[in-house]
């Protein structure tokens, strides 16, 4: 896989009936935008890293359009992100990618596997986003994301679900910041250390470091920073 430089820049390529909603996914890296009819597919220039963001089921002949028009983009790297499509729509397209030599490309199906692809490729979200991390923390999602309910979250976050249910329909977030601290420091570990694929099956397998416990079991007891320094740990080589 190749690696873009400092320079390169974000270029997502949608259709035009999609590209409010693209917008809104990629706010926080301020791409440039380039969208094209049907007729037409994605073009891309050298030094750029390239998103072509398929949220809406494409005809072949719509695949086929751009694909070809993929096969002479001088980009650093391509990542294909189809965020509501089902695995066979993608092995349709990767079907269709292999018949054209020359085409090399990565597939992201949620959000976390498409921010690890961009940050191996030094795209990153612009400071003044991260920021305001804390105040635009979807809780929904995150919790939706460990595989948790309701009350097994405000369990680990200890609150009562009442509040929990709050904070998930943006009501009375004053202390969400504070409690949720924690979270958003193992998510944000995720991102960097489990492959998004991968992360539900991380969340249920045992981890020998914590007595076979599973992350989720530590998660439910309260126990996110433990995980978090051990995450730690493993990146500065130190023993566990």
């Amino acid at each position: 896989m190749q690696t873009a430089t400092q320079t390169d820049e974000l270029i997502v390529w949608t259709k035009p009936q999609a590209l409010e909603e693209a917008k809104s996914v990629f706010a926080s890296y301020g791409p440039k935008f380039r969208t094209a009819g049907n007729e037409k597919g994605p073009v891309f220039s050298k030094g750029q890293v390239g998103v072509v963001y398929l949220s809406h089921s494409e005809e072949d002949s719509a695949i086929e359009t751009t694909l070809a028009a993929l096969r002479n983009a001088k980009v650093s790297s391509i990542v294909f992100y189809v965020p509501h499509q089902s695995a066979d729509f993608a092995f349709k397209v990767g079907t269709m990618m292999g018949r054209r030599k020359g085409i090399s490309a990565e597939w992201a199906f949620n959000f976390p596997h498409l921010r690890q692809l961009l940050k191996a490729r030094n795209i990153r979200a612009h400071v003044r986003h991260q920021e305001n991390h804390a105040s635009s923390f979807d809780l929904l999602e995150a919790r939706r994301r460990l595989g948790l309910s309701q009350t097994q979250l405000a369990s680990a976050l200890n609150v009562t679900v009442r509040t929990l249910q709050n904070w998930e329909v943006g009501k009375g977030t004053s202390l969400l910041a504070k409690k949720t601290g924690d979270l958003r420091d193992l998510l944000s570990r995720m991102d960097d250390y489990v492959v998004a694929p991968k992360e539900t099956e991380w969340l249920s397998s045992p981890l020998e470091a914590f007595g076979s416990r599973t992350p989720q079991q530590l998660i439910v007891e309260g126990r996110m920073r433990d995980i978090v320094i051990e995450f730690d740990r493993l990146r500065e080589g130190q023993p566990v």
